[in-house]
C-alpha cells in the first residue's frame, strides 16, 4: 500500500506530515505560519494595550492589509508584536505596544507630514532585501540615517529601527491613504545593535 523508504528521517516526516483529515498516503499542506514568525502572510495577532491613552489607537484597528510579513530567515526569532497602522500628520507610533496617536508614551517613530518619517530612538536604515533580524541589524550598523524617505513609487519599502525598549523592529511603508501614511510593522525579541557597533 505504501512505498518503503530506507531513510528513517523521511519516513518519520511522512508520518508526522500527514494531516488528520487528509486521506491516507496524501500529505497535508504545510502551515507556513505555524513555526516561523517571519513567514509571509503570517497573521497579526495583537491586542489593545491596557495602558493606552484615550487618543491612542491600537495599530491593528487602524488599517488592515494583506501585505506579507518580512521574508523568512533561516532561524526562528520570537515576534513581540506585528500589525498595520496609519500615521496621520503630527502623530507617532509605539511599535512595542501597537499604539498610535498624538501623545503616545514611548513612541518609536513620528510623521509630521511630507515625504519622510523620523525614528525617535536614534536611527533608521533602509532594508532593500526585505526585513529579517539579521538584515536589519546589519543595515542599522552599516547604513544608519536620521530620517526615512518615503518616495512615491517605492511603496513596499522596508525600514529598520530600534524601539524604545531597544528591540529590533521593521516597518514597511504601504503608501499614503486613509488620511495618512500606512505601514505594516514587526518587532522582534532581538536587541537592536548599539550605535557604536
Amino acid at each position: 500500500m505504501g512505498i518503503l523508504v530506507p531513510v528513517l528521517g523521511l519516513v518519520v516526516t511522512l508520518i508526522v506530515g500527514t494531516g488528520g483529515n487528509a486521506p491516507r498516503g496524501v500529505l497535508a499542506p504545510p502551515s507556513a505560519t505555524a513555526g516561523d514568525p517571519t513567514a509571509p502572510g503570517a497573521s497579526a495577532a495583537t491586542g489593545t494595550p491596557e495602558s493606552a491613552a484615550p487618543d491612542e489607537t491600537p495599530a491593528d484597528d487602524v488599517v488592515t492589509s494583506s501585505s506579507p510579513s518580512p521574508s523568512p530567515s533561516g532561524t526562528s526569532t520570537k515576534v513581540i508584536k506585528r500589525g498595520d497602522f496609519t500615521l496621520t500628520e503630527g502623530s507617532s507610533a509605539d511599535l512595542e505596544h501597537g499604539a498610535v496617536g498624538t501623545s503616545v508614551p514611548n513612541p518609536d517613530m513620528a510623521w509630521s507630514g511630507g515625504e519622510s518619517f523620523s525614528p525617535l530612538n536614534g536611527r533608521v536604515a533602509d532594508s532593500p532585501r526585505g526585513a529579517t533580524p539579521g538584515d536589519c541589524a546589519h543595515m542599522l550598523t552599516t547604513f544608519p540615517r536620521a530620517t526615512a524617505e518615503m518616495n512615491t513609487g517605492e511603496e513596499g519599502a522596508w525600514f529598520c529601527l530600534p524601539t524604545s525598549a531597544n528591540h529590533l523592529a521593521a516597518v514597511e511603508w504601504l503608501g499614503s491613504g486613509d488620511g495618512g501614511m500606512r505601514f505594516h510593522f514587526i518587532v522582534w525579541d532581538t536587541p537592536a545593535p548599539s550605535d557604536d557597533e
